[in-house]
């Protein structure tokens, strides 16, 4: 007899079971999950041996028998104890029972011939067991321990904590997929009262699918033991589809009694069929996704909420509000996907009102309805600091309001509290899946929630209100320069109209009066420039420039100063009257900071074209470098405004190029005007 290649996955299976015993180490949970594999593998290898056509066929199918019949406990026991905390002791009283239970269909094997369990009239032709009645009731029972195991499998799921839900996923997924593989190769047996044995090689390659996932939980994410109560109150997903299952499987086997072996393939039909159009019915309806949604959350992981997920959730779409609007429109939003309803209203007491006005609304029509302080429902939130569920609290609002939360089809309102008050209230809509039930887990989640919102909303107005202030303390900087230039230029004029009155007829005057008129008109012109006339690339005057004769004819116009110049003739493409006014604002600058009036300036090419202005004063300080040189109506001077710097930098860099500054290590500070290298003309 050859020896099939196929022998090969078993093999391989037991290799990687022992692999993981040497891994992890001999314990109760191991133990039996070598055991497990080790059937699985043993009843694979002699169904290959069965379809290679032994001649101790008889024999073969008698072992196969008791290795089945050996499932059932084996099974049952490492459910019970795979990724659990086990003791005997702890076991229940219906687990005992059912260990012992599980032992009958071994039992059956024992004092049952194989040729008492099925017949086949040439199974080399066709690779058919065809069952006598004894082998129904001994593969149902086969399948009823299965699907117990697959309900404890899933039960340690359940649960487990959220942290330890993702060490032990894939090991419960691998471990389910292999019994579900021989679920639906003995299924066979209810459904046609016949075994086909070919189909053990789509069994045998799932059952080394659910092995490597088993394997890559193991030796990558570890586990953790897992305390299962005794009294065990859970609703189970396994349950309801093990009966679905025998329920399709019995339909099918009397289908095809009564219509012949053509009614399978249509029922196949029916149920494909059946299965794309609720798939559908499942992406295209909001109410159906909900309840799927909170039902894989309450069957599978014991918890309507995955709490660390919905957290990070809140966190991100709180985080990225860049408005109070935003905001509430983010908050809203969270309320309504995670709680599944249709639409809300927040509403905020506002900073200059005790009334609480709708700051926004969401999936619901807009309107100007108020809540005042005084009224029942703000009473009794800020006496009992509950969320009110108007399907069983409509009692404690007031009858208008009553109304208007069911015209709005109102379910929640939830109060927003900060430490010391009432902040706003929130009000959801009605659920989108009408059947859902809410309980203190869903009330819970909204006040932790609703706390968290009431920090973002006040670190929201907090904010605003530090903006307001720094504009009103910039605004209040802008009016003491502006006053201070204006009160020099007022007292010019009134000496002009005092004398006007005197000397008004007198033509010398006349001409006195229209120069001195003419001066502060240039003055306050020059003023209001400095002010609002920042430039931009469009708007320079852009011609050939030599900046070492710049920076000596602005040097011309600084009274008494000492400047040096160093360095070479470099031409650039500029504005001249804009660089001047920085060179000016530099000089100026540098004189005041220095202890005399030295200056060093450094006209050079270093990657394009650099002008330096040094002083030798006291530096600059690391403070104001570090929080911003450049920032507006920011300055140490006593009458300085602090827009000199910044109106620099910005003609800087309508040129492309940028103004930096920084302190000597020796004493003093040099502000660095930087230009491009482009359109950049040297000397012949």
């Amino acid at each position: 007899m050859a020896i099939n290649p196929q022998l090969i996955v078993p093999a391989f299976m037991m290799l990687c079971t022992l692999f993981l015993l040497w891994k992890k180490g001999l314990n109760i949970s191991s133990g039996m999950f070598v055991i497990m594999v080790s059937l699985f593998s043993a009843l694979n290898i002699l169904d290959l041996m069965s379809l290679d056509g032994s001649p101790v066929f008889s024999d073969i199918r008698g072992v196969a028998l008791v290795v089945e019949g050996l499932l059932c406990p084996v099974l049952l026991f490492f459910s019970m104890v795979f990724c659990r905390s086990f003791s005997w002791k702890g076991l229940s009283r219906a687990n005992v029972l059912l260990l012992v239970l599980s032992f009958l269909p071994v039992c059956f094997t024992l004092f049952i011939p194989a040729s008492g369990f099925f017949y086949s009239p040439d199974f080399n032709l066709d690779k058919v067991l065809f069952l006598e009645p004894v082998a129904f009731f001994y593969y149902l029972q086969v399948l009823l321990f299965m699907a117990v195991a697959l309900y404890n499998l899933e039960a340690t799921v359940a649960h487990a904590r959220h942290g330890v839900k993702w060490k032990i996923k894939f090991a419960i997924i691998g471990a389910g997929a292999m019994i579900v593989s021989f679920m639906l190769y003995f299924s066979q047996s209810l459904l046609l009262r016949a075994i086909d044995v070919e189909y053990v090689y789509p069994r045998m390659w799932a059952g080394l699918l659910g092995l490597l996932m088993v394997m890559y939980s193991e030796l990558k994410r570890g586990r953790e033991k897992i305390v299962i109560s005794r009294q065990l109150a859970y609703k189970s997903f396994v349950v309801l589809f093990s009966a679905a299952f025998f329920l399709i499987v019995g339909i099918a086997g009397e289908g095809a009694k009564l219509f012949g072996s053509q009614f399978s393939s249509f029922l196949f039909l029916l149920v494909l069929f059946a299965a794309v159009m609720g798939l559908l019915v499942l992406l295209l309806s909001e109410t159906w996704r909900r309840k799927v949604k909170v039902l894989i959350q309450r069957e599978f992981y014991g918890e309507k909420y995955d709490y660390r997920a919905e957290w990070l959730k809140f966190t991100r779409q709180v985080t990225g509000a860049r408005s109070m609007d935003q905001l509430c429109s983010n908050i809203l939003i969270f309320f309504c996907e995670t709680f599944g309803t249709g639409g809300g209203v927040i509403f905020l007491q506002g900073r200059n009102s005790e009334n609480f006005s709708p700051a926004l609304f969401h999936e619901m029509e807009a309107d100007k309805q108020e809540l005042s302080p005084t009224s029942q429902l703000i009473q009794i939130l800020k006496k009992e600091n509950s969320i009110l569920d108007l399907s069983r609290d409509q009692g404690k609002i007031d009858v208008r309001l009553q109304e208007y939360c069911e015209s709005r089809g109102i379910r929640f309102i939830i109060p927003i509290f900060t430490e010391s008050s009432l902040l706003g209230v929130i009000m959801l809509g009605s659920p989108v899946s009408p059947m859902e039930k809410y309980d203190s887990e869903d009330e819970e989640l909204m006040r932790t929630v609703a706390r968290q919102v009431a920090t973002s909303i006040t670190n929201v107005r907090l904010g605003d209100e530090l903006a307001e202030a720094r504009d009103m303390e910039g605004f209040g900087k802008v009016a003491t320069f502006l006053l201070h230039d204006l009160k020099n230029q007022v007292y010019p004029l009134k000496l002009l109209v005092d004398n006007a009155r005197e000397f008004i007829d007198d033509p010398e005057f006349q001409q006195d009066m229209i120069e001195s008129l003419t001066n502060i008109v240039d003055r306050m012109n020059a003023l209001i420039a400095q002010l609002v006339n920042i430039p931009r690339r469009e708007t320079l005057n852009l011609d050939w420039v030599d900046l070492m004769e710049l920076a000596r004819e602005t040097g011309e116009l600084v009274a008494d100063a000492e400047i040096k110049y160093e360095g070479k003739s470099v031409k650039a493409y500029v504005d001249k009257k804009q660089m001047q006014k920085v060179l000016l604002n530099l000089y100026l600058n540098a004189i005041e900071a220095g202890d005399s009036r030295e200056i060093l300036v450094k006209v050079d090419y270093e990657d394009g074209p650099v002008i330096k202005v040094i002083d030798f004063g006291d530096g600059i300080d690391e403070q104001i470098l570090r929080e911003g040189l450049f920032v507006p109506f920011k300055t140490t001077k006593e009458r300085g405004m602090g827009i000199g710097l910044y109106q620099s930098k910005q003609i800087m860099e309508a040129h492309g190029g940028g103004l930096l500054a920084s302190s000597r290590d020796e004493g003093g500070a040099v502000f660095s005007i930087v230009l491009s290298s482009e359109n950049i003309e040297f000397p012949t």
